[in-house]
Parts: C-alpha cells; structure tokens; sequence
C-alpha cells in the first residue's frame, strides 16, 4: 500500500490509523515500528516519527514533506441550531505544494470527529456560508488553541476512521502526553440490558407478515453455500467467525447445521455476549433496538444483489421501510451508521454479505428467518 502513497498527507495518515489500531489492542508505544520493521522499513520509520521520533528517510518523492505541513488557512463554522457545537477547519499546504485539509468538530468542549481530506473544505465553507452557519476565518494560533484545549477534554466515542485520525491531529497541533485527557469511560456496565419478550414478539410479527412469500420459499443453493463457508472459517479457527459464535451464545464445537447458520446471522439482532467489543461499541451496541432491526432485515431482504452495504446505507434501509413509522434523526445517524458497522463483518462471515461488502444471493433468505428465530 505505501509503495502506491503519492502525497506525504496520506501517508502521515496511514501512520495514525496503525498508530491508533496498535494502541487500542494493547501495544506500547514504539513496539510497533519495531515489529514491522523487518517486513516495512518506511511503515516502521513513519509510525517512529508518529509516535515522537525522528522523521523518516529514504527514496519516496513524498518524504521531504512529511512532518513540513504548513498551516496556512484556519475557519471555525458555528451552526446556529447546534451552539454547542464548532468545527475548526485547517488548511495545510507542503513544500512540494501539495494541501489537504484537516476537519475537526467539537461538541461540548470535545472532540467528537475528525476528517482529513483534499483541499478546499476551508474556502467552500468561506464562499458558501448559509444561513443559519456562520463562518468565522481564524489566526493559525487561535484555531490551534480551540483544538488543543478540546484535546484536554475526555474524548467520547469516535467513529473508527475519527480514532484512526486522531495520532495525526494530536502531532499537527503539538499537544504533549501529560496534556492529553484520554478517552471517557463510554460505560463501566458491561451487563447486557433485559430483552422485552412482547417487543421480540411484535418484531417478530412483523417480519412475518411483511415477508410471507419469502418465508415461504425453500433455503436457495447459496445458503447451503454460507453454511459450508462457516465450517470452513471455525475450522481454520477465524477469529471473527468465533465472535459471531460468542454473540450468538452458541457452542463452537456442535454441528454447524441450517438452524445454526439461521442463529448466527441473528446474533446481533439478540445478542448473549458481547465481550469481544470495547466499552464504547458495548454501550452503542445495546440501544439498538427491535424497530432499528426490523429495518435492517426489511431493506437488506428486499435489496438487489450486489447492493454496498455500509452504515449509512443500513440507517437508510431503517428509514424507508414502510413498516417502521419513525425515522432516524439527522444527527443521529452517524453515530447509528458507526453502531452498525462494528457487526458487519458477522454478516460477512455468515454470508449475508459478500466479501466486498454487498447483499448476498442468500441474505434474502436468511435474513427473515433468523430475525423470527432469535425473536422467538
């Protein structure tokens, strides 16, 4: 991947996210570098400039501009329905002349999300002011400052790609260790909340009315094929398909028959156990509900093959099914659409999505008959 990097921002990037992903399962700092130093020496020498060390050397186009960026156009946007949230916009250019941008929003005195992305978010926010968004240009000095104190608040629940950013943001604003609040404890229960045997009942209801003729039809070929799919993953000891497992509070060694396959694709719509996941995906997982799911299950199942399945289509599926009669709010959904995304690599496994991430031939199938199941 980094032999295709074209830009020193994109590869700072980089660096964060592996940053980030070391740091969240467990590693010390500096040990990652040198675990891949072998295998990567540009990887290994970018994660050591990440992490406080010296710049990286070697023969990229790109390198004489890692570290260099120049901060060179700051915006804070205030909406006027939101006051207790701004976002800082900062526009970076590099000797070679290449710019990105760098996005941060603040809500509450945190941080709540970041973006890095090309050029230009801080000259369009500045020509298209609207009209409950105000625009403010800001000194370099200033923007820098708002950031830096929003990173001595406890930062919340971050999207992935956001925690991914955030190695990047702390070293472009040059916030020392000793200075950084951390991330707030989302939850310190870790107890999984009474399930509502009448609203299980009701979703279940739903589904089979909305779904007859499908419930109907025999298992196609591509179901036996997922299930074959799943027997091969346990055998290989993956270690998703052994979470999905977990959720679904299902015994690993037993045969993996139809039924079983059907329970795993409904593990999340029930969940037994959802240690696997940290504190913050612990508390987003558990306010799912049984409408959320019924809308999910309705608009995957009716979906064409091959349909991208990511979380903001899967709170559009919530939202245009005719049986559910709320929509999500607006400023709900991206923290709905990342909820949704921490299960969809069980999906994956069981085969309700493909490998890129698309409905499957069997999920049309599947889908109904595991919301009923786990409801039942």
């Amino acid at each position: 991947m980094l032999a295709s990097v074209e830009s020193a921002a994109v590869a700072e990037a980089w660096a964060s996210g592996a940053v980030a992903e070391w740091a969240a399962l467990g590693g010390a700092q500096g040990q990652l570098a040198k675990r891949i130093a072998d295998h990567s020496p540009l990887g290994a020498a970018l994660i050591t400039w990440m992490e406080g060390g010296a710049k990286p050397t070697g023969d990229a186009e790109w390198l004489g501009d890692v570290g260099r960026h120049e901060l060179t156009r700051s915006v804070r946007l205030i909406d006027a329905n939101m006051p207790d949230e701004v976002g800082v916009i900062l526009e970076y250019v590099a000797p070679s002349g290449e710019r990105h941008d760098l996005s941060v929003t603040i809500s509450g005195g945190a941080i709540t999300g970041i973006a890095v992305g090309p050029e230009g978010l801080a000259q369009a926010a500045l020509e298209d002011e609207r009209d409950s968004i105000s625009v403010e240009a800001l000194d370099s000095a200033d923007a820098l400052g708002i950031v830096r104190e929003a990173l001595r608040s406890p930062i919340p629940e971050l999207s992935a790609a956001a925690e991914a950013t955030l190695p990047l943001v702390i070293s472009r604003v040059g916030v020392a260790d000793g200075e950084l609040a951390g991330f707030a404890q989302t939850t310190s229960n870790r107890e999984l909340p009474e399930r509502y045997e009448d609203d299980d009942r009701y979703a279940a209801d739903v589904i089979r009315s909305s779904m007859r003729s499908v419930l109907a039809e025999p298992a196609p070929d591509a179901v036996e094929a997922a299930r074959l799919g799943v027997v091969d993953l346990i055998a290989n000891n993956d270690p998703d398909a052994i979470t999905v497992f977990e959720v679904a509070g299902l015994d690993i060694e037993a045969p993996i028959d139809i039924d079983t396959l059907i329970r795993l694709v409904g593990a999340y719509l029930s969940p037994k156990n959802l240690d696997a996941h940290t504190d913050p995906q612990f508390a987003a997982l558990i306010e799912l509900e049984p409408a959320d799911w019924v809308g999910v299950v309705l608009g995957m199942a009716r979906a064409a093959v091959g349909t991208e399945v990511d979380g903001r289509s899967i709170v559009g599926f919530i939202n245009k099914a005719p049986e559910i009669t709320t929509s999500i709010p607006k400023a709900d959904a991206p923290h709905l659409a990342w909820t949704f995304e921490q299960m969809l690599f069980a999906w994956e496994v069981t085969g309700v999505l493909s490998g890129q991430g698309a409905v499957s031939e069997a999920a049309r199938w599947l889908l109904p008959q595991a919301a009923i199941a786990v409801w039942s």
